[in-house]
């Protein structure tokens, strides 16, 4: 499967998860839609920081993985592929999201002259910051460009969270995700009609 399968299929079952598990959330607005998961976003991002602060991995990987699995949805919702937006032609050319991974993860090393649980914690509160100045700048209708600011903030999030994945797990990601959103599914009356994340919808 092409590292563009893959991610489509993250995509796609992310979309089957929300509209299954989430009907709350997934007969909101878009704007309404978007605003809650830019609090996702926060909360996770302060439990990043905490987690970076407090040196503690396994809880910088449970916050890592659920700001994942948000900025996937997120995209989900402005109706973008995570390949198009956050990936250039070399990077699109891997062959899965761990080689994709150990890529952007030399990147990063080179940009913020190395790699560590509060430079990943840093730059996901600035794009988290940034997507909450346009969720509040949408509310107040003010001259702002809210989509490509969200957007841009969540290929990079996407990036980020990738990154830090791959230096702080040896675990596989599309697992982590699938552990992840089905005990999330497991919580639901109705999970054995419903279909899960693991054998399908």
């Amino acid at each position: 499967m092409s590292l563009f399968s893959r991610l489509e299929e993250l995509q796609w079952k992310q979309l089957q998860h929300d509209e299954k598990y989430h009907k709350e959330i997934w007969l909101l607005t878009v704007q309404q839609r978007i605003t809650h998961m830019t609090l996702h976003l926060a909360k996770y991002s302060s439990a990043i920081t905490v987690a970076a602060l407090e040196n503690d991995k396994p809880a910088f990987e449970k916050a890592i993985i659920d700001t994942f699995i948000i900025t996937m949805s997120s995209a989900n919702i402005f109706g973008t592929r995570i390949h198009d937006i956050a990936l250039n032609d070399l990077e699109q050319k891997c062959h899965d999201t761990r080689e994709l991974a150990s890529l952007l993860l030399d990147k990063f090393h080179s940009e913020f002259a190395g790699a560590s649980l509060l430079e990943f914690n840093k730059q996901i509160s600035i794009n988290v910051g940034r997507m909450c100045k346009a969720a509040e700048s949408l509310d107040h209708l003010e001259v702002f460009p809210y989509r490509e600011t969200m957007v841009k903030s969540l290929a990079s999030l996407f990036r980020i969270t990738l990154c830090a994945f791959e230096f702080v797990s040896d675990a596989e990601l599309e697992k982590s995700i699938s552990k992840r959103l089905m005990a999330v599914e497991r919580k639901n009356i109705f999970f054995s009609k419903l279909g899960n994340y693991e054998s399908g919808y």
